[in-house]
């Protein structure tokens, strides 16, 4: 796959790919990373290799696995160390899915950033070389609300989301991007506006840095935003962010904001159709 290949770009950027939960530290945490490690698992996996793969002590790992066996949830193959889940999470999945759409988890979850943070989350995705919005949550009803029209065009180089994905390719394909988007030729730009290559190339590097995109008065003066990637199996297929006016995105707030979209990102790649 190209750089662009029209469905995703291939996600290099080490700095931002690193974006899911940190590694386990408590108890709780490694339980938690264990059973994900053997939910996603394509193949029953070695004790030695779920050790090392969560980056814990093996005997740790043991106690962990051997408690998983005992209560059901997870069975050792008899001819090998290897571990593997039972039907017990699964048919847990299915009761919880009996009450949402299977057809679209994403929804849920957009929702419940927008409960969390009371402001406007939306969804992205690369179609064709271009971003463009797919889903979006509002989770204030009243006061000074934010809600755009999601048929808007989301400008690259002046948005959140547009940053994140532009950060994820190589200079010569953002340049070209940004340029046929009107980069320097936005007549009615806000004041905070990139207008030159110099500048966008950057804030790029920046947005690599710190692994999440941001928007102050950019796109639109009083509103700023915050978007991570999602990312499922390496590739970049969309974005989601959280944005609001500029009086409600303190340093401080960014920070959390960035906490809990990081976390939703994992779930809505496991969710990506």
């Amino acid at each position: 796959m190209t750089a662009l290949s029209g469905k995703a770009a291939l996600w290099k950027s080490s700095s931002i790919q690193d974006i899911g939960r940190d590694p386990p530290s408590g108890p709780v945490d490694r339980v938690l990373a264990t059973l994900e490690l053997l939910a996603l698992a394509e193949e029953p996996i070695r004790l030695s290799d779920i050790a090392h793969r969560l980056n814990i002590p093996k005997s740790a790992a043991h106690r962990i696995l051997t408690s998983l066996v005992d209560n059901g949830w997870a069975d050792q193959s008899q001819e090998s160390e290897c571990y593997a889940l039972t039907l017990h999470m699964a048919l847990i999945g299915q009761r919880l899915l009996a009450h949402l759409d299977p057809a679209n988890l994403r929804q849920p979850i957009l929702d419940d950033v927008a409960q969390r943070t009371k402001e406007l989350v939306r969804l992205t995705t690369v179609q064709n070389e271009t971003l463009v919005w797919t889903a979006s949550a509002r989770g204030r009803r009243a006061g000074l609300v934010y809600e755009p029209d999601m048929g808007e065009r989301i400008v690259p180089f002046a948005t959140a989301n547009g940053k994140v994905w532009l950060a994820t390719l190589s200079a010569e394909d953002a340049a070209r991007i940004a340029i046929a988007s009107g980069l320097g030729k936005w007549a009615d730009a806000p004041p905070n506006t990139i207008r030159n290559l110099a500048d966008l190339m950057s804030e790029l590097d920046e947005t690599r840095q710190r692994g999440y995109g941001l928007a102050r008065e950019e796109a639109e003066v009083g509103v700023g935003a915050v978007a991570v990637p999602i990312v499922r199996e390496g590739v970049f297929v969309g974005s989601m962010s959280v944005a609001a006016p500029i009086s409600r995105l303190p340093p401080e707030r960014i920070t959390s904001l960035v906490g809990l979209l990081r976390k939703a990102a994992a779930d809505m790649a496991l969710a990506w159709p």
